[in-house]
């Protein structure tokens, strides 16, 4: 864009030249400037901005009206070319002409500042950048819904400018005690500025008056929200009476008190960089660091020739290794079950392996060292594994960390994946924290430099195309280095995207389900390209003029010419190739769940010969039933109940199926990197199961995810499949998962949609006539109910008045809430989860509404005590749709086994999962009871079943999903209890079907 426009959104509208404001016509035609520039390098197809302009009340012309409007602004901006016609709309890139662009450079400025105790460089560049405010964000446009979004993140980084401003003021011993005073009045609730207030008092020598600003904020929590103050704020409380020398104004550099965060409740402590600069942190060394490779087993370490397809070697490493990198003069292994790192030397093939006293989630490695993102259990998430926390520098040869990084903290949005987190240069290490912030290491004083914020990224890579950054829902973007902004923004058109790579001039996303490669070019521009190699396509690395991707589901490698542009012959690696790194020598391979080498009574018990499966138990030549769980990580005390619940039924039967004889081995598709269930292990299991002729059926598996991994596999199998939990209704629908054709999954466990019409029920049995609908964006679950909920409304003849999005990284939903209390809605549903930010939104609207209208939310907001906890006395009232029966809800039939089953598991309450798990177990064994005994026999027998179960009569439609349905609807009641569900009690039982 041409110089000599200033463009201003904070504050009211407008654009400026050399000659002061320019006109530029009324409210519409102003807001279509200001909603693209927004957006700025975002490409806002006409739909789009017709939709955030009109709303519902889009004229027939609209399409017409805003052509009108750009060509208006277009002659009103000339000779500037502000606004480019870019298909399917517009777009827009002011670069450092947008004040809040400007803005936000030198807030990050100053938040690295800060993070490096240069408390005067800090102050001064968070002083530059408030002064660039000139009152409310869009004020003169704050009337319209896509304002009042766009105002509201400007707002909320305004503020949490604002008070790092007071962190640096405090650190220099010059705070402005009456602005802090105005402030708090104006924003009671926000206890970092609370907490800054009383900072400020004691070191004025006013313990007493600080000791009173705690009182009054606990007051006002209590009235307003009914929570207490926070754990950090009342520690600031005890400190301060207890006269805490560490307090003392002004801090020392190492130990600067300065809180973290925009929200209400999260204050914490920054004093990593003082560990850090204490020197070198010895890493816990598992085992010899100069062992002998290994004895063959189920790892391996590949090298690949990316050109010609030859695999020149195979090292034997570890159980499950997973995350490769090359580089520091070794091959680094992460093994995703052991929870090690593995050194490897190239030439001889030795392997060390060590330990670093946390999780490791990745690792890359450059010339002279290696970087490890290691991860921490949050209780405070439902993210069941362990969410990345620091990164830590390895020397190489000794294998002792330099240093440990603590990793920015970002919005409410936890997300599962933890690979591609990693992404090194010669003058910078760039590194993904909790809620997809990006922070810029300078390696030469491992410290953080920068922290990009506003782009959900769950990947990072570099190379010699520049930076890029993925998200999860499939927007890229590069990063402008010099700048240390996000620009050059677009989206990969795919159902789902998973690994990114940098090479040959390009970046490289991979798109699982849908078998692609993209590869994506341009600056500001982008072109993108797919390349079909085949579905299940997962890392991918760039080896000179090569793309390389490996295929965990398939067993292969793929290949693709960038030079000639076309895709290569794939490589057959054996069982699951699952990390690929580029070498000097060629392409590094893991490979995971091989067979070979395994010790030989794992085969001689008659199982199915994986190291990760329990022994067989029953009968020695009855027919084999295979419980695939989950035994890792954070949903381990479920997955387990349901495996003793499976194993009890079969004892039940005294492991008779009719006159055939039956067999139960129980085996774990989970990994202990994440805590969660492994696609590619889901789908390696399976190629076994369908392998061992003996196995006749599968149960399980428990998750969605995992079910649309294995599925096709099983069906080309022809292996039965009864699933106690994966509910996702697409499992039944989505007909690439059956590619014989034939139908053989079978759930016990009903489909997610029937708990979003069980709430449109409930909503109208309680007079509801007007309903609003609010989702976290995410279309698979969030938005899936709350289309479903939806539906459902207007079915029953109530108005939907309003359906919107929140946003998972924003610390508060003030102005989402207001909108919506604006429509006067009698119900509002809340399809999402707690770690996308659910119980912020709960809180935001109970603040709005008051608590005559209901709100109705989706199983996604469990467990209810952390539900409880997050949204404090909001929570109180709540309505909470958990699909299928809990153990109190039971028929009497299913009663009985859980008195029964109790019995065996002393002490322990029995989860609803297990009963579901017991019930599949009932089908699986009717239908061989009513079979022949071979496979395909019990697959036959399968869609007749009409069986008694402990959660009533089992029968499925010709899709596989069962006839009669439940929901058990919760009334969150802190303090109460029902079975498992603290803090809760049942409303009522919806039955459908």
């Amino acid at each position: 864009m041409e110089e000599g426009l200033d463009f201003r959104i904070l504050g009211p509208f407008e654009v400026r030249d050399g000659n002061g404001p320019r006109a530029l016509g009324g409210t519409r035609q102003r807001s279509v400037l200001a909603l693209l520039l927004v957006h700025a390098g975002e490409v806002m197809s006409a739909d789009r901005l017709i939709e955030a302009l009109w709303g519902e009340r889009a004229p027939a012309d609209a399409p017409m009206a805003l052509q009108a409007h750009v060509s208006r602004l277009r002659r009103a901006l000339e000779p500037h070319a502000v606004i480019v016609t870019r298909p399917p709309g517009y777009v827009v890139d002011p670069g450092p002409r947008l004040d809040a662009d400007r803005f936000a450079a030198l807030r990050e400025a100053g938040r690295g500042a800060l993070a490096a105790a240069d408390f005067a460089g800090a102050e001064a560049h968070l002083a530059e950048a408030l002064g660039l405010w000139r009152g409310r964000a869009l004020a003169d446009l704050e009337d319209a819904p896509w304002a009042q979004d766009a105002a509201r993140h400007l707002e909320e980084a305004r503020f949490s400018a604002l008070e790092d401003h007071v962190d640096a003021q405090l650190a220099l011993g010059r705070a402005e005690l009456p602005a802090l005073v105005a402030r708090v009045e104006e924003h009671p609730l926000r206890e970092r500025l609370r907490g800054q207030l009383m900072l400020a008092l004691y070191r004025g020598g006013r313990q007493a008056e600080a000791l009173e600003v705690f009182t009054e904020g606990r007051r006002r929590l209590d009235e307003e929200l009914g929570l207490e103050p926070g754990p950090a704020l009342r520690d600031l409380q005890q400190r301060i009476l207890q006269h805490d020398p560490s307090l003392a104004a002004p801090p020392m550099p190492t130990g600067v008190v300065a809180w973290r965060g925009s929200g209400r409740r999260t204050i914490a402590a920054a004093a990593a960089a003082a560990a850090v600069a204490a020197g070198v942190v010895a890493l816990v060394v598992s085992g010899s660091r100069d062992a002998p490779a290994p004895a063959a087993g189920p790892g391996q370490l590949a090298l690949l020739d990316a050109r010609t397809g030859a695999l020149t070697r195979r090292i034997a490493i570890g159980s499950t290794p997973q995350v490769v990198a090359a580089g520091a003069g070794a091959v680094w292994v992460l093994d995703a079950d052991q929870q090690t790192l593995s050194s490897v030397d190239p030439d001889t093939g030795r392997a060390a392996t060590f330990a670093t006293g946390a999780t490791p989630t990745d690792v890359a490695a450059g010339p002279s060292d290696v970087w490890v993102q290691e991860g921490v259990r949050n209780d405070a998430v439902q993210a069941a594994g362990p969410v990345p926390a620091t990164l830590t520098r390895v020397d190489p040869r000794s294998r002792t960390a330099r240093a440990r990084i603590a990793l920015p903290q970002g919005g409410g949005l936890v997300a599962r994946a933890v690979d591609d987190h990693i992404a090194l240069e010669a003058d910078a290490v760039w590194t993904i924290g909790p809620g997809g912030v990006v922070a810029r290491i300078d390696p030469r004083t491992d410290r953080v430099v920068a922290r990009l914020r506003g782009f959900p990224a769950r990947a990072v890579a570099a190379g010699d195309g520049g930076v890029w950054l993925l998200a999860i829902d499939g927007r890229i973007a590069r990063i402008d280095r010099e700048h240390n902004r996000i620009t050059g923004r677009g989206r990969i058109a795919a159902s789902a995207v998973d690994s990114l790579a940098v090479g040959a001039g390009s970046a490289w996303v991979t798109a699982p389900a849908d078998g692609t490669v993209w590869q994506v070019t341009g600056e500001r521009r982008l072109a993108m390209r797919p390349y079909d190699v085949g579905a299940g396509v997962t890392d991918v690395a760039v080896s000179g003029g090569h793309v390389v991707a490996a295929n965990p589901l398939r067993g292969v490698v793929a290949r693709i010419d960038t030079r000639a542009g076309r895709v290569l012959a794939p490589v057959r690696v054996g069982s699951e190739p699952r990390g690929v790194a580029a070498g000097p020598d060629g392409v590094w391979v893991s490979v995971a769940g091989l067979r070979a080498g395994l010790p030989s009574t794992a085969l001689a018990s008659g199982g199915v010969g994986l190291t990760d499966c329990g022994p067989v138990v029953g009968p020695a030549g009855g027919r084999l039933v295979v419980a695939d769980l989950p035994l890792q990580g954070g949903i381990r005390l479920s997955a387990q109940q349901v495996a003793q619940a499976i194993e009890y039924e079969f004892h039940a039967r005294r492991f008779q199926a009719g006159r055939h004889a039956v067999a139960l081995q129980v085996c774990d598709h989970s990994v202990a990197r994440t805590g969660l269930f492994d696609e590619a292990k889901c789908a390696g299991n399976t190629r076994a199961y369908g392998r061992t002729e003996r196995v006749v059926a599968v149960l399980g598996p428990l998750n969605t995810p995992c079910a649309a991994a294995s599925l096709p596999v099983s069906n080309r199998a022809g292996l039965p499949v009864v699933s106690p939990a994966a509910s996702a209704p697409f499992l039944t629908q989505d007909d690439a998962l059956y590619p014989t054709g034939r139908r053989h999954f079978a759930r016990v466990y009903p489909p997610d949609d029937h708990q979003a019409a069980a709430m449109a029920a409930l909503a109208q049995d309680r007079g509801a006539r007007r309903v609003a609908v609010l989702d976290d964006g995410d279309p698979e679950y969030g938005g899936m109910l709350a289309r479903g909920f939806a539906s459902a409304a207007r079915a029953a003849g109530m108005e939907v008045a309003a359906t919107r999005h929140w946003d998972p990284q924003a610390a508060g939903h003030r102005r989402l809430a207001a909108a919506v209390a604006a429509q006067r809605p009698d119900a509002v549903y809340l399809g999402g989860t707690l770690d996308t930010g659910g119980a912020r939104v709960i809180v935001a609207l109970r603040r709005a509404l008051g608590r005559d209208v209901d709100l109705l939310v989706s199983d996604g907001f469990t467990p209810t005590p952390l539900l409880a906890e997050q949204a404090g006395g909001a929570a109180r009232g709540v309505f909470l749709a958990v699909t299928g029966l809990t153990p109190e809800s039971l028929p009497a039939e299913g009663r009985r086994f859980v008195r029964a089953f109790a019995t065996t598991l002393p002490g322990v309450e029995i989860e609803p999962t297990a009963v579901y798990g017991a019930a599949a177990a009932d089908v699986v064994l009717d239908a061989i009871a009513r079979s022949d005994g071979s496979r395909a026999s019990v697959l036959a027998a399968l869609p007749d079943t009409r069986v008694a179960t402990p959660v009533g009569p089992a029968a499925f439609d010709a899709d596989g999903d069962p006839l009669s349905a439940a929901v058990t609807v919760l009334r969150i009641e802190p303090g109460r209890r029902i079975g498992v569900f603290e803090d809760a009690v049942l409303e009522r039982l919806v039955r459908a079907g």
